[in-house]
């Protein structure tokens, strides 16, 4: 079939047809076959259109730039189209191997050493996304739970343990993990093993007694739990895990055998102003699971395996996946590892959430009663306009992200907390200068909104 009788059946207009042929696609057209052709649900962000972006800005195909303040969503940390990036991936493409499935290839072999010499941990499963690590931490920490238990009745399952508020992924087994029960409600009924306890937050009180009555009423044992696994902020709420609670988590489960695993998927590579959040709580988990900004930019995700007896009871073949040794991603993460290696991109982080948390803490003072910090940490953070009786105010923080978007800069707004946070993720690279120019944007469209 060639290109054109393809065109013709997926029913496209004849101003559709004549826009592909001659390349003017302009972002209207875009916006509308988009709305065409995909459902409604897919279209959650303001219609920018994005032709190129680099560095901390986004271009639409007429050259209008934006500053960047999602990093496509925590996955630019090091900046969008790095040189050294863009470079490795075109290199592997010339090279004439775009997939190998699980044989053999140098791009996988020197990223795993990469990424065991700069997080410490000696092994990694390599995925695509990171729910996909997530299914895969939960497979290892199951295996490993009934390898220590054998004999163990039909009716001792291995529990997992994670908690209220989470966020671990949009699969089956993810949003099962997860503690957001909106986003599981379409599942079947499944989550018997799963048990949900409330968040160890910074400054509220909370004991792994909790976990304990949690499994029992389940009418399981702690030392049924195969794994507990959280974040060490919450990517919906931006909640922080107390350190002392980590430490006490830490404990529980290497008294009960239980694998204990972060997901740093949001918080890795910098983001936090560590190279993984968890230095910030000075607690080691089991298994970490990375993603987003391990390569920057193509589809990579990794299970690290902090000890080699975790996975020697899992089946061969119960890890792989089609994708997972992908060349030209491989080659876009091994390019990007360099960049952290020797620290100075994480310093940075590390110095410009200090300016962005002080960026933020002016913005409230101007309106205290109309604004609030719902987080931050390094260079992510969350932010909210509320009404006079402190509530949150998800119509007035949407027109904010509008109007943001009208003056140059480019926010989210998660469906989490109703829809009522902004959620501010520029790129670790982002210059004192550029942040500068986005807190200016930034207020400017608050004011427009708050103060009209």
């Amino acid at each position: 079939m060639n290109s054109m009788n393809g065109m013709d059946s997926l029913n496209l207009t004849t101003a559709d047809t004549a826009l592909l042929q001659d390349g003017t696609e302009d972002d209207a057209w875009v916006i509308e076959t988009l709305r065409r052709y995909e459902p409604a649900t897919m279209h959650t962000q303001h219609p920018v259109v994005w032709d190129r972006a680099s560095g901390s800005h986004v271009y639409n195909r007429e050259g209008r730039a934006w500053l960047d303040w999602t990093s496509g969503i925590l996955t630019a940390n090091a900046g969008h189209a790095r040189p050294e990036v863009v470079d490795a991936i075109i290199g592997q493409a010339r090279q004439g191997l775009l997939h190998a499935y699980m044989f053999p290839t140098r791009a996988r072999a020197r990223t795993v050493r990469a990424l065991s010499e700069l997080s410490g941990f000696p092994q990694s499963v390599l995925y695509t996304t990171g729910a996909e690590a997530v299914e895969g931490a939960l497979k290892i920490s199951s295996r490993y739970a009934a390898a220590r238990r054998p004999g163990q009745p039909r009716d001792r399952r291995p529990v997992i343990v994670t908690f209220e508020g989470a966020f671990h992924g949009r699969t089956l087994g993810a949003q099962l993990s997860g503690g957001l029960s909106a986003q599981r409600d379409w599942a079947p009924e499944l989550d018997e093993v799963f048990v949900r306890v409330p968040y160890p937050a910074l400054g509220e009180a909370w004991s792994v007694e909790i976990i304990e009555a949690a499994v029992r009423e389940t009418g399981a044992h702690p030392e049924d739990v195969s794994c507990v696994m959280g974040e060490i902020y919450q990517g919906s709420t931006l909640r922080r895990i107390d350190p002392e609670s980590a430490a006490t988590l830490r404990q529980w489960c290497s008294e009960h055998g239980a694998l204990l695993i972060f997901d740093e998927i949001q918080s890795g590579f910098g983001r936090t102003g560590a190279l993984f959040a968890y230095e910030h709580v000075d607690v080691r988990p089991d298994l970490l699971l990375v993603a987003k900004g391990l390569s920057g930019s193509l589809p990579i995700s990794a299970v690290l395996i902090g000890d080699e007896r975790f996975t020697k009871d899992v089946r061969p073949g119960e890890l792989t996946s089609t994708h997972s040794g992908n060349p030209l991603s491989l080659a876009a993460a091994e390019a990007n590892l360099a960049l952290f290696a020797d620290g100075k991109l994480v310093a940075e982080a590390a110095q410009r959430g200090r300016q962005l948390a002080d960026g933020l803490a002016n913005w409230v003072a101007r309106l205290p009663q109309q604004r609030r910090i719902i987080g931050t940490m390094g260079m992510i953070a969350g932010v909210a306009c509320t009404s006079e009786d402190g509530s949150l105010d998800s119509e007035t923080s949407k027109r904010m992200a509008a109007e943001c978007v009208a003056r140059g800069l480019l926010v989210c707004v998660p469906s989490t907390l109703g829809g009522a946070m902004l959620k501010i993720m520029p790129p670790v690279t982002t210059t004192e200068a550029e942040l500068a120019e986005a807190l200016v944007h930034f207020n400017a469209a608050a004011d427009a909104v708050q103060l009209s």
